[in-house]
Parts: structure tokens; C-alpha cells; sequence
């Protein structure tokens, strides 16, 4: 309730014009919008006005009760005044404050209680972290149910609950909602989706208070933004904790946050000021490896550049206490040196990695398995994998153990180049070292393995490590038991590649789509198709593999209806098909269905394929005659055409023209064994289906060296004619034979492989051959 009215403390008597003594305020905007939210206590719209940043405007909406009733007049009024705390402060009110804020400092302390004793469980191994982030999630809720600004201690501890289960996303909008600033650094308002509101009291949420934003609640959303690979974010929230207002980052200008109420952090320091906090080497290595993880100039740029305004090291800690420099920044430790080195390894930059550790040595520092382990990185990276091994064997001597991480980036380059051989040795190496090879180390064996078309030694180190009660349960993942699938369905092993999986069902692990495309790749390729399509059904979600496979299984079942249906869907290559995909679908189609003499089926697809605006590759015409089985293996020759055998030639033909008239119509050359193939089967079957390939030779058109030239002496088609396409010309060939017809053009694209089949076959239907003089046209 309103007892008194300062209009010296406003902007201005305006804004309290319409306002009375007896008046009472029922709500207050949002700091981070304009929405209104209720108010209940005077605890909570003190803190409401309190929590702004200086000169922020605050809205109140006031409830004017009638003189002469108890009744509530239907009336209110709205005024907006800058946030000062004399506009909510009032006699009446002293005790309720008081009251208030023991409650909150009650709730708060508990809180932390609960956080701290929780995070301990956490960190002994007494619980998970799944349990971990259900106690912060209820504290959060608690918070947001009483209306409650946390204090800086507080608000750290959920941070870090946050950043140490990987929910960088959660820790920033933690922050923003508790401090009501924005988290990136800059001086944009927070966004509105930043409210972390009450899930069962209407108008209750988490209030925005400067008091949680202190140097501790700073450096844990440093440690978000790195988490997030943010290094533009966490250079603008260092400049922010430094004051240095102004500097652009990113293309964005940085805030000067003002200081908060202490959390302790600068206890004893004698360089704190009195707005700013004072930033230690820990806040500007977090930058620094936040900028590296970027993988970019940019985030590198932003390292050097912080990098270079730190000071070198000093020879003893006392000359780093009494050193004049350490008023203006930090000093450079190995973290901050093993940051730059990392960062110029993950982009390939070798050469200035080198120059960094060199760097580093001379200020007398010593290296240690990061240091060395980004080395390692780098060279590998850089494609140098044995100067990596160098570096591994370097350590050693120095008597710095390597870690399982830098062993498996030397396996990785090793397996990658195909030295599996090597890569196995290293792993019996660090065996030997005592450093237990994880799952990543038996996954890149088992993929290099198998990118060297070694499925059964793959299997082999699979069955090894299952075997081995020391490494047993690295074996047990989903991630190895598909690679050990992968290579089972290789083998054409069908019957171990489902045991497999029987396996790892058993051992609780629950196979993944990477799984059920490595085993229908396996059924596929040892011809069990119904056992495929049984685990095509199975998949819930498809990816455009499974979705191939899924084809491929419907065609060799002679369920094309199935099959061109999905590809109908997929073949314009924006969905979960990729467009390579899609036009491998379309000529494993076309082969199926020529295979097993699906005519109709065949000539669908091939027009469906061209309408949709794909081009048929070498692959699909080269496919044509193979599936049609006119490609005699080395050594043998064709069978003559008999009665028992013509009506599948003649049929071969005909689609043969069919394909032949589709790509003249879009002036698209045939590969030249294609055009081979047409000429031969002509010739084998005889009678007109000869007279026809002696014409397609005679109409032939060489493309060579990217230039068509005409080596026929026939009449071409004229634009303004009606062309005629070879069936037309087969079906009439009686009424065309001796008429100077216009015939369709053919073009035909030969390479070296296929020059001896394309002489070969225009010689057998053209030699001997008389022919006909034709009227001009």
C-alpha cells in the first residue's frame, strides 16, 4: 500500500500524478519484457525493483480502493518510474521485509546444503549424475515457486552442476535467469525465453537480482561457453567482468557488468576494485580454450590476440607476487600455452604448434601430457603420422605417461593410412605401458580392418577382447558389436552376424540403426531376403541407407510395387535420401526387374528416372546389358537365337530401343558398350531387328574429344519435321524401307575401353550389307 509519495526520488511528478495515498500495487513488469507479473509481499516487489540494472525504468500498476465501499473500484492506473529503492520502500512494511528475507536466506541455505552434500555423493561415485541434475532440477523449481532472486553462491553451485553433466545450455539460462543480464557479454536486453517460471503458481518465477552476478557465477558461464565451443561469447563475458566497455567482439560490443553484491571470491586481494572484479590466468585459459575449440581463424584469432596480452612467467612465485605487471594482466601458464598449441593443431598448423612449445620450453616451463598429447594431434593431423609416434616415444624417454588419448591418435592416423599392421603393435605397446586400450582404440582397429577388406581379422580382435577379462567390458558397447556385425555381414556370414546381435541384446545393449543396416546388408548379400525385410519392419526411424537397403530387399523379392513407392518419395533428394542414393535405387530397380524380365517394370522406372530430372549414368547403361545377360563372360561366346530363346531376345531388343529413343528425346549420348550391345543383339536375332541395327550404325554420331561429328551419310531430322524414334522405325519398317525417311539421331560417347566392341559391332550388321538408294526428301 502506498503511505507517502517522493516525486524528488522520480524523473519526474508527472509519473506519480495519478497515484494516491492508500493506493496498492498489484503488479510489476517483467525485466526482461513487458509483461506484468503479480506481486504479493513487499519482499518480493523490493526485489523486484531492486534486481534492475541502473537507470532501468520500472512499471508499476496500482489498484485504488473506493472511499465509500469495501469494494475494489474496477479502476487502475499504470506509471513507470527509473528503479530506486525509495519508491517501494514504506514504514508499514519493515517488519514483513525483515520477515522476508530471513525466509529467503532460510530457503537459500538449504538449498546449498542439499547442492553440496549432493554434488560430494556425486563426486565419491555414490550416485549418478542423472540423480545429480534431478536435485538441481527440484531446487530450481523450489526457487521459481517462491519467487526467490539466488545469491551468488547458490547460483554457482547449479552451474557447476550443469557444466559437469555436459548442460552448458542449462547453466547459461540458469544465469541469465538469476542475474538478469545477457549471458553472451553484450549489452542486448536478456531474451524473453530466459524466464524460468513456476510450473504451479501463476506470476512466479525466478527473480532477476544483480547480487547473484559475481566472480564466481562469471567464471562458471566461462566454463559453459567453452563447453560450447562459444569463444566469441566467453572473450565478450571477460570483457564484461573486466569493465572494458566498448570492445567489439564478434561484431557485437561488449557490456561493463557492474559488481555485485561479494561472494567471497576477492577476499584479501588487494587489486579488486571497487566495480570490477579482478580476472585471473583460470578465466583467460578458459577463453582460451573455449577460442581453440572453434576450429577456426576466427576463434584462433581471438586466442592470439588474448594470448599476447598475457605476461610471461616469472622465475619464482614470489617474483610473480611482487612483479609491478601483475596489476595489468595475468600471466602465462602451461595451461595457457597447451591451449594456444591445441588450437593451432585442430587447424593443421604444425609449424606454429612447434614454435609455441619451443616457446613455452625457453620461459621455462615444463610440458606435460597435454602439451605433448596436442603435439601428437598436430602432426598427426598434419599428415606427418610418424613424427606422432616420434613425439609418443619422446614422452616415454621423458618419463611422461601417455594417456589412452594419445595413443589412439597415433592408432587413428595409422588405421587411416592403412598401416593396421603398426597400429596393432601400438596397441600391444601401450598394453605394455599399462595404459588400457578403451573402445575407441578397438573400434579404429576393427574400422581399419575392415577399410582394408579384412573382415575376419576384424572378427578375430572383436572375439579377442570379449575373450579378455581385461577388456571385456570395453567390447561391451553398441559402437563395436555393429563394427563386429559390419564385418560378419562382409563375410556373406549371415547366420554370425544375427548371433551378434542376439549377443548384444542379451548383454543389455540395444542395437542401433547403424546396427539393423549392417545386418540387412549382411542377409542382402548372403540372399536372405525375407530375413531383411523382417528387419527393415523393425526400424522405426529410416535413413537413406536403411532406405536403399529397403529397396534392394523389396526388388530381389519381386515386391517392386513396394520398392519404386519409397523411391517415389525420396527421388527428389530432400528427404532422408541423399541424390547418389536415390540414383542407386533407380538402377538397382532397373537391373532387378531386367533380371528377372519385368519388361514393363524396367520401362516405368527408366521414365520415371529421366522425368525427375536425373541423367543415367555409364553404371545404368552399362547395367542394362549385363542384367539382360548380353555381355558374354571372357572367352565364350554368345548362344544363336533359337525357338526357345527368341522371345526373350526380341524382347531385350525392343527395350533397348525403348532406352535409345528416351535419351535422344533429351539428346543425351549411350555409353558405347551399350550401343555395342544394341548392334550385337540385333545382329544375333536376325531379320529386321538386323536391319535395324544397320541403320542405328549408319545414324551413329562419335563423341569425341567434347565435339560430335557426323561420319553418316543419312537424312537428319529437321526441327520443324516430326522425328521418328527407332521403335517407330522397327514397328513400320515395312512402309519406311526404301523411303528417305529422317533417322533418329545416335549419340554415341566411346572411351578406350569401348572402341574394340563399338568397331566390332557395327561391323557385323554392316558388313555385306547393300544398301539402298533413297529419294531426297
Amino acid at each position: 500500500v502506498v503511505t507517502g509519495l517522493n516525486p524528488d526520488g522520480t524523473n519526474g511528478a508527472n509519473d506519480l500524478s495519478s497515484v494516491q495515498i492508500g493506493d496498492r500495487i498489484v503488479a510489476v513488469d517483467s525485466s526482461l519484457g513487458s509483461q506484468m507479473w503479480p506481486v504479493s509481499s513487499v519482499a518480493g516487489l523490493v526485489s523486484a525493483c531492486t534486481s534492475r540494472l541502473p537507470k532501468q525504468t520500472v512499471s508499476l500498476r496500482f489498484e485504488r480502493v473506493s472511499s465509500t465501499t469495501t469494494t475494489t473500484a474496477a479502476s487502475s492506473a499504470t506509471t513507470s518510474s527509473t528503479s530506486h529503492p525509495s519508491v517501494a520502500d514504506s514504514t508499514p512494511s519493515v517488519t514483513d521485509s525483515a520477515d522476508a528475507a530471513k525466509a529467503r536466506q532460510v530457503l537459500l541455505s538449504r538449498c546449498r546444503d542439499v547442492l553440496v552434500k549432493y554434488t560430494q555423493q556425486y563426486k565419491d561415485g555414490d550416485i549418478a549424475n542423472v540423480a545429480l541434475l534431478t536435485v538441481a532440477e527440484k531446487i530450481v523449481s523450489a526457487l521459481a515457486d517462491s519467487s526467490v532472486s539466488p545469491d551468488a553462491a547458490t547460483l554457482n553451485l547449479l552451474m557447476n552442476v550443469y557444466v559437469a553433466n555436459g548442460r552448458a545450455d542449462d547453466a547459461v539460462r540458469i544465469f541469465e535467469a538469476s542475474t538478469g543480464v545477457c549471458p553472451d557479454g553484450s549489452t542486448r536486453p536478456p531474451a524473453e525465453t530466459s524466464v524460468i517460471a513456476s510450473k504451479t503458481k501463476e506470476g512466479y518465477r525466478i527473480m532477476p537480482s544483480l547480487e547473484a552476478l559475481g566472480p564466481y557465477t562469471a567464471t562458471a558461464l566461462l566454463r559453459a561457453h567453452s563447453m560450447k565451443k562459444d569463444g566469441v561469447a566467453a572473450r565478450r563475458v571477460l570483457a564484461a567482468m573486466e569493465g572494458q566497455e566498448g570492445l567489439v567482439v564478434g561484431g557485437v560490443r561488449a557490456a561493463s557488468w557492474p559488481r555485485g553484491e561479494s561472494d567471497g571470491s576477492d577476499k584479501g586481494n588487494a587489486n579488486a576494485k571497487p566495480d570490477n572484479w579482478i580476472t585471473d590466468t583460470r578465466c583467460y585459459n578458459i577463453v582460451l580454450a573455449a577460442a581453440s575449440k572453434m576450429r577456426s581463424n576466427a576463434g584462433l584469432q581471438i586466442a592470439s590476440e588474448l594470448f599476447d596480452t598475457m605476461l610471461d612467467p616469472k622465475a619464482s612465485k614470489k617474483e610473480w607476487a611482487d612483479s609491478a605487471e601483475a596489476q595489468a594482466a595475468p600471466f602465462r601458464d602451461a595451461a595457457s600455452y597447451n591451449s594456444m598449441i591445441a588450437g593451432y593443431a585442430r587447424t593443421g598448423r604444425m609449424q606454429d604448434a612447434l614454435d609455441m612449445f619451443r616457446s613455452m620450453q625457453s620461459c621455462g616451463l615444463e610440458p606435460d601430457k597435454f602439451t605433448y598429447t596436442s603435439l601428437i594431434k598436430a602432426s598427426v593431423e598434419s599428415g606427418d603420422v610418424d613424427g606422432g609416434k616420434s613425439i609418443l616415444d619422446d614422452m616415454e624417454s621423458k618419463g611422461i605417461e601417455a594417456d589412452v588419448f594419445a595413443y589412439n591418435t597415433v592408432i587413428k592416423g595409422l588405421c587411416d593410412r592403412f598401416r593396421w599392421y603398426e597400429a596393432k603393435e601400438l596397441v600391444s605397446e601401450m598394453e605394455w605401458n599399462g595404459v588400457t586400450p578403451d573402445s575407441y582404440t578397438y573400434g579404429m582397429l576393427m574400422n581399419g580392418l575392415i577399410k582394408a577388406d579384412k573382415p575376419g581379422p576384424a572378427l578375430t580382435l572383436f572375439e579377442t577382447a570379449c575373450a579378455d577379462p581385461r577388456t571385456v567390458d570395453v567390447a561391451q558397447n553398441v559402437q563395436i558389436y555393429t563394427t563386429a556385425v559390419t564385418a560378419a555381414s562382409m563375410t556373406g556370414d549371415h547366420a554370425r552376424a544375427l548371433g551378434l546381435v542376439s549377443r548384444m541384446v542379451s548383454a543389455g545393449i540395444k542395437p542401433n540403426l547403424k546396427t539393423f543396416t549392417s545386418l540387412m546388408g549382411g542377409c542382402l548379400s548372403s540372399g536372405k531376403t525375407s530375413y531383411a525385410l523382417d528387419i527393415f519392419g523393425k526400424i522405426s526411424e529410416h535413413d537413406g541407407l536403411s532406405l536403399e537397403l529397403g529397396i534392394r530387399a523389396f526388388c530381389d523379392s519381386g515386391d517392386f510395387a513396394s520398392a519404386t513407392s519409397i523411391l517415389t518419395e525420396q527421388r527428389d533428394g530432400r528427404r532422408e535420401m541423399s541424390g547418389k542414393q536415390v540414383m542407386t535405387s533407380y538402377n538397382y530397380i532397373i537391373e532387378a526387374a531386367l533380371r528377372q524380365r519385368k519388361f514393363d517394370v524396367a520401362r516405368t522406372t527408366f521414365t520415371e528416372l529421366l522425368d525427375s530430372g536425373y541423367i543415367p549414368s555409364k553404371m545404368t547403361l552399362r547395367t542394362i546389358p549385363e542384367a539382360l545377360s548380353l555381355v558374354p563372360r571372357k572367352g565364350q561366346t554368345r548362344e544363336k537365337v533359337t525357338d526357345d530363346n527368341r522371345e526373350e531376345s526380341e524382347a531385350a531388343f525392343d527395350f533397348m530401343l525403348f532406352v535409345m529413343d528416351l535419351m535422344d528425346q533429351r539428346k543425351l549420348p549411350v555409353a558405347g558398350s551399350f550401343y555395342a550391345a544394341v548392334l550385337f543383339e540385333g545382329s544375333r536375332s536376325g531379320g529386321v531387328r538386323r536391319d535395324v541395327a544397320s541403320l542405328i550404325a549408319e545414324s551413329k554420331l562419335s563423341l569425341e574429344g567434347g565435339t560430335l561429328i557426323d561420319v553418316s551419310d543419312t537424312i537428319e531430322c529437321a526441327e520443324e519435321e516430326i522425328c521418328l524414334g527407332w521403335q517407330d522405325v522397327f514397328e513400320n519398317y515395312a512402309d519406311y524401307e526404301g523411303k528417305g525417311i529422317p533417322l533418329p539421331t545416335v549419340r554415341v560417347n566411346t572411351d578406350g575401353k569401348s572402341i574394340r566392341s563399338v568397331l566390332a559391332a557395327e561391323q557385323r550388321v554392316t558388313f555385306g550389307r547393300r544398301r539402298p538408294k533413297r529419294a531426297a526428301v
